[in-house]
């Protein structure tokens, strides 16, 4: 059995506001969907656009702007995000791939991170009935949430009426697409409301759920609710047992990616007598890193490599790098999960072993 320790650093967070929405709608069913630049936009602010196109054929967005999601039924809704700079065109075009009816639009906020615009997302779908958005769960405290709704159908006429303790930002329909969006606060981290759009009497729906990520200044962290543990049963020869050490890296720091290093050291397993196992015998024998949830990620560029031996002592040795994200990579929120072997000779002591584990998140490739 393991135990661990964490270095973290804490955020310090800005309120995101919104500033604009602008939408528009097709009429007769066209090559391509025109939305203009929502008032009032400044350099720093993000805009988040989603376009419900009738049809199942691909969305090609203007350059400049970032895919967060795509869902395909008997419609296809798309969602993407935008980082403006110091001089945005006046309106912005996603080519259809054919004549077919869309609309769109597009909502403009400040204080979002421009490094991580999104904290997280997810989006569902149906044939009939309300659109449900779902839930998300998220990061930090204070993200604004945006919900935005798509469908086909006969009801369609601006009509939705969004969830529940929103603020509805734009509603645009023509004879065969609707387009809606709304947003809320979510005070804390964690699961957000789901929240229900009617009415939806008949038509194909989706409905996205994208959280925004308040800007923050130098936020750097780590987490970790791992409880590791392993087995070994005696005697069996000589075995190299396994555990796993899911761990929460946040890197939304603001400017250019700086890039950042995990560190590990151990004390030595033993049973807190006279029985320990070799100083060399934990090592981490892989790191895998995956996005979380839907966020805005840059995959982190890791040079370490492995097996790597983690050192051990009576007390802590000096810290080995466990992982790194190379200067340019690592932004994003992610699991970082290592495996890490510890061998276990045949003729050990038989015992209950612990060990302390002391990770560190720092900057710097």
């Amino acid at each position: 059995m393991a135990g661990c320790a964490l270095a973290t650093a804490g955020p310090a967070r800005a309120a995101v506001t919104f500033v604009a929405g602008a939408s528009a709608a097709n009429t007769s069913g066209a090559s391509s969907e025109t939305i203009n630049k929502p008032g009032g936009v400044a350099s720093g602010n993000v805009l988040v656009a989603t376009i419900t196109a009738a049809g199942t054929g691909a969305i090609t967005p203007p350059s400049g702007w970032t895919q967060i999601q795509d869902v395909t039924t008997t419609l296809r809704q798309t969602a993407y995000y935008r980082v403006a700079g110091s001089s945005e065109p006046s309106s912005y075009t996603w080519t259809l791939g054919g004549a077919r009816l869309a609309s769109g639009g597009i909502a403009a906020y400040s204080g979002v991170d421009g490094s991580v615009p999104i904290d997280a997302s997810a989006a569902a779908s149906g044939s009939s009935g309300n659109a449900s958005v779902p839930s998300v769960t998220t990061n930090v405290a204070g993200d604004t949430v945006l919900a935005a709704v798509g469908s086909t159908g006969t009801w369609l006429s601006n009509s939705i009426v969004p969830g529940a303790s929103t603020t509805e930002r734009y509603d645009v329909s023509n004879a065969g697409t609707e387009s809606e969006a709304a947003d809320f606060t979510q005070a804390s981290a964690g699961a957000t409301p789901g929240k229900t759009a009617t009415p939806v009497t008949s038509g194909a729906w989706v409905a996205e759920a994208i959280a925004l990520d308040p800007a923050t200044s130098a936020t750097l962290s780590l987490a970790s609710t791992a409880t590791p543990a392993f087995s070994a049963n005696l005697p069996a020869g000589d075995q190299t047992p396994t555990y796993t050490l899911p761990l929460t890296v946040q890197d939304t720091r603001t400017g250019a990616a700086a890039g950042w290093n995990l560190t590990i050291t151990s004390t030595q397993f033993s049973t807190g007598s006279s029985h320990a196992l070799a100083t060399s015998a934990s090592r981490a024998q892989a790191v895998s890193s995956a996005c979380v949830g839907g966020a805005s990620c840059l995959t982190p560029t890791n040079a370490v490599t492995y097996p790597l031996t983690i050192p051990a002592g009576g007390t802590p040795p000096t810290a080995v790098k466990l992982a790194d994200a190379a200067a340019g990579t690592g932004t994003g929120i992610f699991t970082i999960t290592p495996t890490i072997g510890v061998t276990v000779p045949a003729n050990t002591y038989a015992g209950s072993y612990t060990s302390t584990l002391t990770i560190a998140l720092v900057s710097g490739p």
